[in-house]
C-alpha cells in the first residue's frame, strides 16, 4: 500500500460538507475570546486595575488555564457520545457568560475563575468539537477540511487585535468585553446553530438513509481498539504530545507578554497589531497548501517541518529590535502555526483512527491547553527576574530544533502505526 495518495479536488465536496466546514470555521472564530490573542489585549488594563505584576497576572492565568485543562481531559470524550450542535451551544453560552463575567469583575479570585471559563470554553472545548467532528466527518478532505474550518482563528487573528486596540482608545476595557458577550448570542450563536443542522451522523441523514459522500472505506470508523486507557499506556503518544506542547506554548508567552515585548524592543502596542494580518494571511495561505499535503502525504511526514520556522521567529525576536522586524516575526511565527490545525487535526486520526477520537483528542487538547498556560507562566516568573523574552528566546530557538530532530528520529515508528491504522 503507499503512503502517498491523490489528493481530490475541492470540487467533489457537496454543498453539505461546506456547511459542516464553515460550522468548524464558526466555532473556531467564536473560540478567540478564550484565547490568548484575545486576551493579551487587555494585559495591561487588566494588570492596572487589580495592581499585578507580569508575573503574577501570568500566574493567575497559568493557574485558571491548568484547572481548564484537567477539566477537558476529564470531560472532553462528550465528543464521542453526544452531537456537536448541542454541544457547541452549550459552550458557545458558556463562553459568552465568561465574557460578561469578565466585564464586570471587581476581585482577583473571581478574575481567575473567569479566566478558568473563558480559557474552557473557549480554547479548550469550542476548537475540541469543531475538529473533532471535521476530523470524523472527512476522510480524504481529512487535511483541506481542518484547515479551512480553522481559518477561524485566522480571520479572529487579523481582526480583533487591531479592533480592540482601537476600540479600547474610546472605550472601557469592561465595555468591549460587554460587546463580545453579545456578538457570541445574537450571531454566533444562531450561525453556529443554523450551519450544525445536518451532520452527517445526524438523525435527519440517517432517516433520509444519507451515506457520507468522505467516510472512510466501508463508512466504518478506524483504530477502535485505541481506547483512552490503551493510547495511554503508548509510548508513542506521549512523544507526539511533547510536540504538540511546543506551539502553543511558545506562540502563546509571546502573544501574552506582547505589552512587555514593546517596551523591551521599543514599538508601540498599536503598530505592533497593526501587523497582524500579515500572520493571518500568510497563516491562511500555509494552512491551505499544508491541509493539501496533509490528503497528499499524510500528516505525520510533515511533522518535522512544523518547528523549524518557529525556531526561526524566535531568532528574529532574539536579535532584531527594527520595527520591521514586526512583519518579519510575525509572518515566519506564522508558517509555523498555519502548518499545526491541519497537521495536528489529522493526526490523531492517522495515529489511533476514528472511533475514539474525541477522547483520544481531549487528551491532546488538554496537555496543549496545558502548555499554553505553562508558557506565559514560565515567561512571566522569568521577566519578573530580570531575563526578558529578548534572551529567553535563544533558548525557545534551541527548544524548536530538538522537537525536529525529535520527529525525524521517529519517522520509522509512525509510517508502521499509518499503516497499521489504515490497514485495520
Amino acid at each position: 500500500m503507499s503512503l502517498v495518495s491523490p489528493s481530490p479536488p475541492l470540487r467533489e465536496l457537496t454543498s453539505r460538507q461546506w456547511q459542516w466546514i464553515g460550522a468548524g470555521f464558526m466555532m473556531t472564530f467564536a473560540s478567540m475570546g478564550g484565547q490568548t490573542l484575545f486576551i493579551a489585549q487587555f494585559n495591561s488594563d487588566i494588570r492596572a486595575y487589580f495592581e499585578l505584576s507580569h508575573g503574577q497576572f501570568a500566574g493567575l492565568y497559568t493557574i485558571a488555564t491548568i484547572f481548564s485543562a484537567v477539566l477537558i481531559a476529564a470531560v472532553g470524550q462528550v465528543t464521542d457520545k453526544f452531537g456537536p450542535r448541542l454541544l457547541a451551544m452549550i459552550c458557545t453560552i458558556g463562553l459568552a457568560l465568561m465574557a460578561f463575567g469578565m466585564s464586570m469583575v471587581n476581585h482577583w479570585i473571581f478574575l481567575c475563575l473567569i479566566l478558568f471559563g473563558l480559557r474552557f470554553f473557549g480554547q479548550g472545548m469550542l476548537p475540541h468539537i469543531a475538529q473533532t467532528a471535521v476530523a470524523r466527518w472527512f476522510n480524504r478532505f481529512r487535511g483541506r477540511a481542518l484547515a479551512f474550518s480553522q481559518m477561524g482563528y485566522t480571520a479572529g487573528e487579523a481582526l480583533l487585535p487591531f479592533i480592540i486596540t482601537t476600540a479600547l482608545i474610546s472605550m472601557s476595557w469592561r465595555n468591549v468585553w460587554a460587546l463580545g458577550a453579545g456578538f457570541l448570542i445574537v450571531i454566533m450563536l444562531p450561525l453556529i446553530f443554523f450551519l450544525l443542522r445536518d451532520p452527517p451522523d445526524g438523525k435527519r441523514a440517517k432517516a433520509r438513509g444519507d451515506i457520507n459522500p468522505d467516510a472512510s472505506e466501508g463508512n466504518a470508523l478506524t483504530g477502535g481498539q485505541w481506547t483512552r486507557g490503551k493510547v495511554l499506556k503508548d509510548p508513542l503518544f506521549y512523544a507526539l504530545v511533547f510536540g504538540a506542547m511546543t506551539l502553543p506554548g511558545l506562540i502563546t508567552l509571546y502573544f501574552f507578554h506582547q505589552a512587555h515585548l514593546v517596551d523591551v524592543k521599543g514599538w508601540s502596542v498599536t503598530t505592533y497589531t497593526a501587523w497582524f494580518p500579515i500572520m493571518s494571511v500568510t497563516g491562511v495561505s500555509v494552512s491551505i497548501l499544508t491541509g493539501f499535503l496533509v490528503d497528499r502525504f499524510s500528516a505525520y511526514r510533515l511533522l518535522p517541518f512544523m518547528y523549524l520556522p518557529v525556531g526561526i521567529a524566535c531568532l528574529i525576536m532574539a536579535n532584531l529590535n527594527a520595527e520591521w522586524a514586526i512583519p518579519l516575526f510575525l509572518l515566519v511565527l506564522a508558517m509555523g502555526s498555519g502548518m499545526a490545525p491541519a497537521v495536528f487535526g489529522a493526526l490523531w486520526a492517522e495515529m489511533y483512527g476514528t472511533t475514539h477520537i474525541g477522547a483520544v483528542r481531549s487528551l491532546a487538547i488538554a496537555v496543549m491547553v496545558f502548555a499554553s498556560a505553562a508558557g506565559p507562566g514560565i515567561a512571566g516568573g522569568f521577566i519578573d527576574l530580570g531575563i526578558n523574552l529578548e534572551v529567553q528566546s535563544w533558548v525557545y530557538a534551541a527548544y524548536c530544533l530538538a522537537i525536529s530532530v525529535l520527529y525525524l528520529v521517529l519517522q520509522p515508528k509512525l509510517v508502521a502505526r499509518f499503516k497499521k491504522i489504515t490497514a485495520g
